[in-house]
């Protein structure tokens, strides 16, 4: 046969088929683009400014993902498309084709798609890419505007991943018509789940993997800790979902089947049977719409509670234009830093010239490692993931630095908080016991939220019981304490000026024997916006690829049980059920397809949100208020949005239906 035959019918099938590949190709489109767009922003020079190389990163971590999800997306797609035209595959073979004709068919339908594909996702890449591009420099607050480049060889490397997922599909598709029969290809599309069996095993594994997700996620109190079990939670919430909507729906559905006055009433009995007739498979899919919806809620309002609390976090990691942290490797006293604190203070009036130093502070404080065992600190050398860091403080620098007036007796300590640990009313630190006081109030001028966001904030009554205290613990080999000083003030002028202060003084304060770390304001702002700026682009970009897998996972299972509940539709009508009636039991049914994810992953949030408010100490967000309003505006906003996708497919659905 000649290929103008196969080109005629491959054309002919595609605007057939219409229905389907309309929403398989603009959802191809949109993951190409998006990966095009990825990688043109990512090869752009980030080295240029403060914190590029972490830009780098993030965007290289999400065109990863993107990559990931294209494949895994448009194969669940294209597998779809295949189930709905097997009938139509197998009458080809009816009407006398030989597999190696429809194979040839199905070849050229692939290349058009391709071609079709790639072609516009380029071009939505390339319109898009610079708009992204400049969402980025907004996000990350650049001093100055970068250039934007595209770069040739991106595009050849989208053009060949795609190409390689549209030939997995093609081979996929291929497979089905070379191992089937042409009568079991006019079946296939007719093939359905049988009523599938409870499994008590199975609905038992999903309540203990969900209820252990929970309890790792409820029950954390450690950010790092909450960092390494984040994955296992996660994983662990994951199979239960899959489990409980494959085998707890069905125990549900079954025992309202065995309720009589439920059961054996018209839209009960439509509505029950419809569901455990398929329900293995509508399942699967509601788990994996309830997955990504709750991936797409707390990605961006993550992301965005970051963000918004930027200017919060940023004063309270630097309270001053600058600050300088004096340090050792060995081990020193109190009184000795003091010292080496007054030759760091020199050289920072030194070098002030025609700028006024204002809201000068110092002071010494002490990290003793260790574990708190029944009100008693123990040290300890372990670097281990549960480690706790005892910061020691004296009173009256804690008074200088917060403008306060508390007043301790010598056995009297305070004790700030950031975490709840186990401390009652008296406290041992190496034998020398204290009674505690509480502190929780804010203490930002110490910048501590970043530095001791897992710590025991302790406040001594003076210098000498610091140095007492370390010196107690100084003794013991087997634990690890360190001495530091600080050193910070802010400087009249503008913010150049302020950089060349800062340009001159770092390479002084890096000579001297002693260890210093120098920071400003204005370098550390640069960093956090980099990396945090890039992590809400990021954010923002991976939710809409999810809520793009949403809509097109949604409308696909809308469009397959339409064609599914037709026939059965059809056999009602004829038995004497009426439109109204029809309308009104399929109603129930995709309701309940809809509603149920978007309520299941809103209670996986609320169990999350314990786990994602420590996993955010690491990024300075320690406010609730912020992260609960964030959350609650998602999730607000991406109802609203899903009811419009319901609003949409429900009305294909029916017309299918109807």
């Amino acid at each position: 046969m000649r290929f103008s035959y196969f080109y005629k019918m491959a054309v002919r099938n595609i605007k057939a088929n219409r229905q389907l590949y309309v929403p398989y190709m603009v959802s191809a489109v949109a993951t190409v683009g998006m990966f095009l767009q990825m990688m043109t922003v990512m090869s752009n020079d980030f080295s240029q400014f403060r914190g590029g190389n972490a830009v780098k990163e993030m965007l290289s971590f999400g065109s990863i993902v993107i990559a990931i999800f294209s494949v895994i997306f448009l194969l669940y797609a294209n597998s779809f498309l295949i189930k709905k035209r097997k009938k139509e595959i197998g009458l080809y073979g009816i009407l006398g084709l030989e597999k190696k004709h429809v194979a040839k068919i199905l070849f050229v339908e692939t290349i058009l798609v391709t071609l079709a594909t790639l072609a516009l996702g380029t071009v939505v890449g390339l319109v898009f890419g610079r708009l992204c591009f400049f969402l980025l420099n907004y996000l990350l607050r650049m001093p100055a505007e970068m250039a934007y480049h595209f770069h040739w060889p991106n595009l050849l490397l989208t053009i060949g991943l795609f190409m390689a997922i549209f030939l997995l599909a093609y081979l996929y598709n291929v497979s089905q018509v070379t191992f089937s029969n042409p009568i079991h290809l006019l079946k296939g599309q007719k093939e359905g789940e049988k009523e599938p069996k409870s499994n008590l095993f199975l609905f038992l594994l999903g309540l203990v993997t969900l209820g252990a997700g929970y309890f790792i996620s409820v029950t954390i109190s450690d950010p790092l800790a909450a960092l390494i079990q984040f994955f296992l939670a996660v994983l662990l919430v994951i199979i239960g979902t899959y489990l409980l909507f494959t085998s707890g729906s069905i125990f549900i559905l079954k025992a309202m089947k065995k309720n009589k006055k439920i059961y054996y009433q018209p839209r009960g009995f439509i509505s029950i049977s419809g569901m455990l007739y398929r329900m293995k498979q509508n399942a699967a899919g509601l788990a994996n719409i309830t997955i990504l919806s709750c991936m797409v809620m707390i990605a961006l309002g993550t992301t965005v509670s970051i963000y918004v609390g930027a200017e919060t976090v940023l004063a309270s990691r630097y309270p001053t234009d600058n600050a300088a942290t004096i340090y050792y490797d060995e081990e020193i006293s109190v009184p000795a830093i003091e010292a080496d604190m007054a030759t760091a203070i020199d050289m920072i009036v030194a070098e002030k010239e025609d700028l006024e130093i204002t809201d000068f502070k110092s002071y010494p404080y002490a990290n003793i490692f260790g574990y708190l065992i029944d009100g008693r600190f123990e040290g300890s050398r372990s670097f281990a993931s549960d480690i706790k860091t005892l910061v020691l403080v004296a009173l009256d620098d804690f008074n200088a630095m917060e403008g306060l007036n508390l007043t301790l007796s010598a056995n009297q300590v305070y004790i700030h908080e950031k975490i709840d640990y186990p401390v009652d009313s008296h406290l041992d630190l190496a034998g020398i016991d204290f009674e505690v006081l509480r502190f929780n109030d804010s203490v930002e001028s110490f910048g501590l939220d970043q530095d001791f966001g897992m710590s025991l904030f302790v406040i001594l009554p003076n210098r000498q019981a610091v140095d007492q205290v370390v010196q107690a613990y100084q003794v013991d080999d087997s634990t690890s304490v360190s001495v530091s000083g600080l050193v910070q003030w802010n400087t009249t002028g503008d913010d150049q000026q302020k950089a060349a202060y800062a340009d001159r003084l770092r390479p002084l304060l890096e000579t001297v024997e002693i260890i210093v770390r120098y920071e400003t304001r204005q370098e550390g702002r640069a960093e956090w916006f980099a990396m945090n700026g890039s992590f809400l682009f990021l954010g923002i970009f991976l939710s809409l690829l999810f809520m793009l897998g949403t809509i097109l996972i949604t409308y696909f299972k809308q469009i397959s049980e339409g064609y599914d509940d037709r026939e059965r539709f059809q056999i009602m009508q004829k038995v004497g059920l009426d439109k109204d009636m029809i309308r009104s039991t399929s109603r129930s049914q995709v309701v309940w397809m809809f509603m149920l994810p978007v309520i299941v992953a809103t209670i996986h949030i609320a169990f999350a949100y314990p786990m994602v408010h420590k996993l955010l100490f690491i990024f300075g967000v320690t406010s609730h208020v912020t992260l609960l309003s964030c959350l609650a505006v998602v999730i607000v906003a991406f109802s609203l949005l899903y009811w419009l996708i319901y609003r949409l497919t429900a009305r294909i659905y029916y017309s299918i239906v109807q």
